[in-house]
């Protein structure tokens, strides 16, 4: 094995681990954080489960600027070029993002009432979800300029920082939850509102940190200055490599809204089963997410510098120890899965259907595994449209077709859901490792 090849590896675990150390930590606090809410009530974790469904969709609206953004960064440091460069992109994604944060922040505290309708969510739930869509809603301003300032760290390749930053906002998060739902130090019992206002206060201190961070360490001294013609073309560089990659992800969670409302037609106890579910299924996909993110990086760094066999080397390694991982760690959790749903709730209905779900989660992670490193590299190396086209072919077919086909039509509830979602991840995930197999991604970097 040549020496650039091992350093390369070296160097994509020393992106990686603190990644996943991040996500890891943001799911574990994460769960916790669902336990509390749990002890509270069962119908509060469905409503917020509903809720984070919904609020992904305006997140991913905002992915068109960071993730163009952290493309066209990662190319320009692989490049070579400098500061004045990116001051541009830095300044015309914060601006985009910020415009984009406020109007969705209105439009979660003003369309709260209607989107939940939309959602036909049970009466039981409704009270809770209302009151976690305005309060974290309204947050939206704050997590997208979070969101912008962390993938302009990342790009750089500082990911122990974002590292910390979670570390701090996640420990926050669970201090203010433990006080605010159950009502400790004096302060009243606030419940779901609690749990909502306890994100949106550590979500403000990661954006603190985050800001002071970019400006001060990755690039000291840039000026925030608008140079407006310069900030409008780099604003549409980055649209015609974020609108597709954006695309897909928006495809994506306005397929996953569907199934979430075929979801809330099974009833309560589905809908319980699928936040339960979702938040165990979290750990098996930690690490592929790490190292996709990782991957991005170092791809479009190498794409970007136009070392294309390095590029490939990485994915295909990546590919391997993606899969590899996600499996093992599913294994032991189809071990121990109804000990684990047990955890969470003592309903014995959603104990069984949870446990009989990860079995059926076998499906989706095979497929998975593979898509997020293979999207973040097609990204990187700038072929954004592929996924999207890809994408919006499988999620509707199979995420959205299949999962009304196996889990309504046919009464297999939510464990025919799942298995159509894994079908669209495992078709997505064959048509991708083609398509980065032709190559056409060496051809569609910055510049070319």
């Amino acid at each position: 094995m040549k020496k650039d090849t091992l350093s390369s590896r070296r160097q994509l675990f020393s992106m990686t681990w603190p990644i996943f150390l991040e996500a890891a930590l943001f799911s574990v606090i994460g769960s916790v954080d669902t336990l509390m809410l749990a002890g509270w009530s069962d119908h509060a974790v469905g409503a917020v489960g509903v809720v984070n469904q919904i609020l992904a969709l305006f997140q991913v609206i905002s992915n068109i600027i960071t993730t163009g953004t952290g493309i066209l960064c990662a190319q320009y440091i692989g490049a070579g070029l400098g500061r004045e460069k990116q001051q541009p992109l830095i300044l015309g994604a914060l601006l985009v993002n910020s415009t984009l944060g406020l109007l969705f922040s209105l439009g979660a505290v003003f369309g709260a009432d209607l989107l939940l309708g939309m959602m036909t969510v049970p009466a039981e739930q409704y009270d809770h979800a209302r009151a976690y869509m305005q309060i974290v809603g309204g947050g939206l301003l704050v997590q997208m300029v979070t969101l912008t300032f962390t993938v302009l760290i990342r790009s750089h390749g500082k990911t122990r920082a974002t590292m910390v930053f979670s570390l701090v906002m996640n420990l926050i998060n669970l201090v203010l939850n433990y006080v605010l739902i159950y009502g400790k130090l004096g302060l009243p019992t606030l419940g779901t509102s609690g749990a909502a206002i306890a994100t949106v206060v550590s979500k403000c201190c990661a954006c603190v940190m985050a800001g002071w961070f970019l400006f001060r360490k990755v690039l000291p001294g840039l000026s925030l200055r608008p140079q407006w013609k310069a900030t409008r073309a780099a604003i549409g560089q980055v649209l015609a490599y974020g609108s597709p990659a954006a695309g897909e992800q928006i495809s994506y969670t306005l397929s996953k809204i569907v199934v979430m409302a075929m979801v809330t037609s099974l009833g309560a106890v589905a809908v319980d089963t699928w936040s339960y579910v979702n938040i165990v299924v979290s750990y098996v996909y930690l690490f592929s997410m790490a190292l996709g993110s990782g991957t991005s990086i170092l791809v479009g760094w190498a794409v970007g510098r136009g070392d294309h066999e390095e590029a490939d080397r990485l994915c295909h390694f990546s590919l391997r120890c993606s899969f590899l991982i996600a499996m093992a760690v599913l294994g032991v959790l189809v071990l121990v899965r109804e000990p684990l749903m047990d955890l969470f709730t003592n309903d014995p209905a959603i104990i069984a259907l949870g446990g009989s779900v990860i079995i059926a989660n076998v499906v989706l992670e095979a497929g998975r595994s593979r898509n997020l490193v293979l999207v973040s590299a097609l990204r990187a190396a700038g072929d954004v449209k592929f996924p999207l086209y890809i994408g919006l072919f499988s999620m509707w077919l199979f995420s959205v077709g299949f999962s009304w086909l196996l889990g309504i039509q046919l009464g297999f509830g939510l464990v025919g859901i799942w298995l159509g979602l894994g079908l669209d991840e495992c078709f997505r995930a064959i048509g991708m490792q083609l398509r980065w197999k032709t190559g056409k991604w060496t051809t569609l970097a910055v510049g070319h």
